[in-house]
């Protein structure tokens, strides 16, 4: 795995201008993690940067026993760079319940730490799982069934565990293999939706956590494709996701501040799926993923109006002209239609933006793998007219992360992002 100490800087300082207080490092049980765990935390020292990180374990990977989770975690337990909750070390986990309230107890026992895991299975029991300080809700980032994004299961868990709750936010989610083949509805402005949401709970909010930085695998990536894609993570390939990372900034400065801040920049970000969801795919090997039906064929895009405008979206024939986007973020969508993507905004009889981008075309039925992925860009007032490049000021970089909004010993909501 060949994501050098270079990169971690690279990645860190692009965390950073995020607005991101610490990044999480998911660690399995691949040989070659405990080194890039290591260069991540060297890294952050010689950056000389004030980002934190802490380890969450995954413990789908992980020997699921108390002795090697206390030694992967103990060599940073004191480190500069570890993020501190009321002067404890953080400590999460993806899994965990194999421990058990004891095994977590001897951990919190032997390492000081601030436990944050998420847990499965435990609702209605979380008063026995007293070594907890917090429980972190991974699968809330996305809606589990046909519908969009909305806050209920975050209520649940608030009524339940109050201010000790945390939970996540993530752009999309699809993963194409043959041990887990699946679509998570990622329509409706998911991303966009989902911090809106986390806005309006953040005064019962210590931690966000978003997902990720560079999950591939599983589409939820916001950082760049550098290279360290895992095999056969085709959907994943050309389809850069860094303007979700530059789009969040806004929501990030809002959900940490309490005050949404001023667009200063016009900026259509939009994003497509390559496919229709009823496309049959002529060699690929694997069905088309489960819930996949719950796609909606539609090209999403995410207007941030410096003052009033008219914005014109089209993909292939379709096309429409939108005459009251008014100061500020605003959501418009089209129908899918096969060919590429057009975005343009005027103002005052003048042109703003006017974009056309030939690295992607929309198939319709046609396509040879399935790929419910999104190919997602941006166009702003700075870009040239045709095929523009990204305006994302994080583009050199990806958070493989999930970012959480712990607040530290602050009484602002803080966010994290999750590396793996």
């Amino acid at each position: 795995y060949s994501h050098t100490q270079d990169l971690w800087e690279s990645d860190i300082s692009s965390i950073q201008s995020m607005g991101i207080d610490a990044i999480a490092l998911d660690m399995g049980s691949d040989d070659w993690q405990p080194d890039q765990v290591a260069s991540a935390y060297a890294a952050a020292s010689a950056l000389g940067t004030d980002m934190k990180l802490f380890i969450s374990l995954d413990f789908s990977s992980v020997s699921c026993d108390t002795t090697t989770a206390i030694s992967l975690v103990s060599d940073y337990l004191s480190n500069s760079n570890q993020f501190m909750v009321d002067n404890q070390p953080m400590i999460s986990s993806y899994s965990g319940e194999c421990l058990g309230g004891d095994g977590w107890q001897t951990i919190k026992d032997s390492t000081g730490g601030y436990i944050m895991p998420f847990i499965s299975g435990i609702e209605g029991e979380f008063d026995s799982w007293t070594a907890l300080d917090s429980w972190l809700c991974w699968g809330c980032a996305f809606p589990q069934g046909d519908y969009s994004a909305n806050t209920d299961s975050d209520e649940y868990y608030i009524e339940q565990l109050g201010t000790k709750y945390a939970t996540t936010v993530g752009p999309w989610m699809f993963t194409h293999y043959s041990y887990k083949n699946f679509y998570h509805r990622g329509d409706d402005f998911l991303l966009n939706l989902r911090w809106e949401q986390l806005f309006g709970m953040r005064d019962n909010l210590t931690f966000v956590e978003m997902l990720t930085w560079n999950d591939y695998g599983e589409s939820s990536y916001m950082g760049p494709l550098n290279g360290n894609q895992p095999t056969d993570t085709t959907w994943a390939t050309d389809y850069s996701h860094t303007d979700w990372a530059d789009m969040s900034k806004h929501y990030i400065t809002a959900f940490k501040t309490g005050t949404y801040p001023s667009v200063d920049t016009d900026v259509i970000y939009y994003w497509a799926r390559p496919h229709s969801k009823s496309a049959i795919a002529t060699e690929d090997s694997l069905p088309s993923p489960t819930d996949g039906d719950w796609a909606v064929d539609y090209m999403w895009a995410a207007i941030f109006a410096t003052a009033d405008a008219s914005v014109t979206l089209t993909i292939g024939d379709s096309t429409q002209t939108f005459d009251n986007v008014t100061a500020g973020v605003n959501t418009l969508r089209i129908p899918l239609a096969t060919g590429q993507i057009s975005v343009s905004m005027t103002r005052d009889g003048s042109t703003i933006i006017d974009k056309t981008d030939t690295n992607f075309t929309y198939t319709g039925d046609t396509t040879e793998l399935y790929n419910f992925n999104a190919y997602v860009s941006s166009a702003s007032s700075g870009d040239s007219s045709s095929n523009a490049s990204s305006s994302s000021a994080v583009a050199v970089s990806a958070t493989a992360v999930a970012v959480s909004s712990a607040a530290a010993a602050s009484s602002s909501a803080s966010v994290s992002i999750s590396i793996g």
